[in-house]
């Protein structure tokens, strides 16, 4: 999976990703609306690891890095995992930047991409996004890139989500 959009390069995650990814994470504004807690560096480098093994090998899909054209910075992740929502699985798209890269059409830019790339490379079928029901401009983004609200649900521990899902287009 390597996309490239106008102002970003979307890459598979690499181990020494996992400081930039960290600083990243470590902002609250970042983790308020997925749990609120921070990653420590060596939780963000051993998710990198688990995903490098399992996630990209068993799926043919996963989180990508967003790194910026112009400098090569890390700006954040983007991409799918796996879900299940009433008892289907299902590519969840998940987008993470930075605070710094908020309010210019990054993420949506990104996630087009990623969506796109599920569609007609990775043959998805359907692909939904859990979003925290506060977290308006996740909301926009999905919106954006033409998820559509589909219902609530209840995460363990973790209170309401709303799901928006998008199912992939017909095929001619």
């Amino acid at each position: 999976m390597h996309i490239e959009t106008t102002r970003l390069r979307l890459r598979p995650l690499r181990e020494d990703d996992a400081e930039e990814l960290s600083r990243i994470f470590s902002d609250p504004g970042v983790v308020q609306y997925s749990g609120g807690l921070s990653p420590t560096l060596e939780q963000v480098r051993e998710g990198i690891r688990q995903h490098i093994s399992e996630h990209y090998r068993d799926h043919g899909y996963g989180l990508l890095a967003a790194e910026l054209r112009d400098t090569g910075e890390i700006v954040g992740r983007i991409g799918f995992l796996e879900t299940e929502i009433d008892s289907t699985g299902d590519a969840e798209l998940h987008y993470h930047l930075a605070p710094a890269a908020w309010g210019n059409g990054l993420a949506t830019e990104a996630a087009r991409a990623v969506l796109e790339w599920g569609f007609e490379e990775g043959r998805l079928g359907r692909v939904v996004a859990v979003i925290h029901p506060e977290n308006l401009a996740s909301r926009r983004v999905a919106e954006k890139c033409g998820l559509t609200y589909w219902k609530e649900i209840e995460l363990q521990d973790s209170g309401r989500f709303t799901v928006y899902h998008n199912r992939a287009p017909d095929p001619k």
